[in-house]
């Protein structure tokens, strides 16, 4: 992560709108994380570019030995990396999981249990998948803070309003975050400078957004911890289906950001969002403090 390469967002057309006729004052404010806070390259954590090479990298810091790797290997991994994230969607969407997310740790462990049946691969019971799965993730998708991200959320929270995260995420993103926000590694599933009881992940919930569940776990917290009302609550996100559309659904009020061409999704032909509209747009975080007053 020392040479995360520096990535910049690529401006959109779009205008801010940092004004609203609600008169309700803003007490929280929640995030998304990739394409919101985070540079994504890809635009977004499930859209990562595969390639042999970095699954050959994140096989070699895993612990693996190269040296009998078969060339057909990594193909059949990368296969079935997309094979099992399938399988555990179509499994959970039978339980009446709407919006699934995986487990990450069993579907690389599948993937490698089926290369090894197949005899492309031996597994030695010592290889660590943490190690295995974080870097592919972080040269499959490389990520960058979004200009400001630190210093927006040290101001909200010297405002004394409480952070929070909804976020599409993994194990690794909490991770990734508080590399970037402190400048150290740590395995701590906790980000710093937001509250852990509005911090919720798809990945603990195996639910994805646009699914509202996750934001049901944010409500009774607001309410009962702080007081705060969703109208009195923003959430910030780059999708109006994933982010702004399911905020609304939730009652929060929303803020599209529009300051990346990557990953601002408008999803236009998606009947869910017709007529929708953001309470605000920004199109640079720093105009989060204008919104918030």
């Amino acid at each position: 992560m020392d040479s995360s390469e520096k990535l910049q967002p690529v401006p959109t057309t779009f205008c801010p709108n940092l004004k609203t006729d609600s008169k309700e004052k803003i007490k929280a404010v929640i995030f998304d994380i990739y394409g919101t806070l985070l540079i994504s390259s890809s635009g977004d954590i499930d859209q990562a570019s595969l390639n042999k090479d970095n699954m050959r990298a994140a096989m070699e810091a895993g612990g693996f030995d190269l040296s009998n790797c078969k060339e057909e290997t990594c193909s059949h991994l990368l296969e079935q990396l997309q094979e099992q994230v399938k399988k555990q969607h179509e499994a959970l969407k039978s339980k009446g999981i709407p919006f699934p997310d995986v487990d990450i740790f069993e579907v690389w462990q599948g993937m490698f249990e089926a290369a090894e049946n197949k005899g492309l691969l031996k597994l030695s019971g010592s290889e660590s998948w943490a190690d295995i799965i974080m870097v592919f993730e972080l040269l499959s998708n490389r990520v960058y803070p979004m200009p400001g991200m630190k210093e927006v959320l040290l101001e909200i929270k010297n405002m004394g309003l409480p952070i929070g995260i909804v976020s599409n995420a993994q194990f690794y993103t909490p991770i990734i975050m508080n590399y970037f926000l402190t400048g150290k590694f740590s395995t701590d599933q906790h980000i710093t400078l937001f509250d852990e009881d509005l911090s919720v992940f798809s990945y603990k919930e195996l639910r994805a957004k646009p699914d509202t569940a996750l934001f049901d776990k944010i409500i009774p917290v607001l309410s009962n911890k702080y007081n705060i009302e969703p109208s009195e609550t923003i959430f910030v996100g780059n999708d109006m289906l994933k982010d702004v559309y399911t905020a609304t659904k939730a009652g929060v009020r929303t803020v599209l950001f529009a300051g990346d061409e990557r990953s601002l999704r408008l999803r236009e032909d998606d009947q869910r969002v017709k007529g929708m509209f953001p309470d605000f747009i920004i199109n640079d975080l720093k105009q989060l403090a204008k919104i918030i007053g």
